[in-house]
């Protein structure tokens, strides 16, 4: 059954007036004097409002006979030129965790200038290409000093340009030097504390030189094995609740854009941390 076509509520045209992407997918507006669907997001010249129409959903939209857009393809399953760009930069993130990816890569794999893809990627995931970068070669470096690499060429293996910087970036990345990471943390002192997310549980640690890791697990005995783990010599105290600072981030982090809520979980739980870990930086 076809949905009725209703004016905007004054929530419902703030969010078209803003172009929140957070609104995509609760509803599609018309422009009455053209024919035209489009997402609230669109980023084509707003019609007035009173020439405006709600409908809930796209195929709502093609029932009553309206054209979707060509600029924002609120079409189901269709994805706008940005996203699909995006889509693949993040694909390709993904598939090569060895490979120093520079923004350069991405705008030829993405087919969008640097600007442009740099813009819609910080918009779309929250953090910028080379935040995700950054993190997700993190987790190859401490990959390679857990299983015994020295610490030289686990450095330049993970993309690191030299020992020298990555020993200059080491407390805010590890929250030790890379020697003592590999040793298990012998001796250090790390807090830690877990709350509850939209994709289970996170664990929040950190020793006096900074945030030592961030994990995602169902549940919190996960979380604590995952952490003695990576830190059996180190001195695990658990905290009784988040500090404020790791909470706001956290909570800060969780909400997704439509593109990411559409896929792999694996890359939406690698964006989810590397927000966390970038704003605890």
């Amino acid at each position: 059954m076809t949905k009725a076509a209703r004016a905007p509520t004054d929530v419902a045209w703030q969010a078209v007036s803003a172009r929140d992407r957070r609104s995509d997918g609760q509803f599609v507006y018309v422009a009455r004097t053209t024919g035209i669907y489009c997402r609230p997001s669109c980023p084509a010249r707003l019609p007035r409002r009173r020439n405006v129409l709600l409908l809930p959903t796209a195929q709502d939209a093609e029932r009553h006979g309206y054209s979707a857009c060509r600029r924002c393809h609120p079409a189901p399953g269709s994805l706008a030129p940005g996203e699909k760009g995006v889509r693949k930069a993040l694909d390709y993130i993904e598939a090569h965790p060895d490979q120093n990816v520079t923004l350069r890569i991405l705008s030829d794999i993405s087919g969008l200038s640097p600007n442009h893809l740099h813009h819609l990627f910080a918009r779309m995931v929250g953090l910028s290409p080379k935040a995700l970068c950054d993190y997700r070669r993190l987790i190859r470096l401490k990959a390679l000093l857990r299983g015994r690499e020295p610490v030289a060429s686990a450095s330049y293996a993970a993309g690191y340009g030299s020992i020298r910087g990555l020993y200059e970036k080491a407390g805010r990345m590890l929250g030790m030097t890379p020697a003592i990471y590999q040793r298990g943390g012998p001796g250090v002192r790390i807090r830690y504390a877990t709350s509850r997310v939209s994709f289970g549980r996170v664990l929040v640690a950190a020793s006096r030189r900074g945030v030592c890791t961030v994990h995602l697990a169902p549940g919190d005995d996960e979380l604590v094995a995952a952490l003695h783990d990576e830190f059996p010599h180190a001195i695990l105290t658990r905290e009784h609740a988040p500090r404020a600072r790791w909470k706001t981030v956290v909570g800060d982090s969780e909400p997704e854009d439509p593109l990411l809520s559409a896929l792999r979980l694996t890359i939406r739980r690698d964006v989810f941390l590397a927000r966390v870990w970038t704003a605890l930086l």
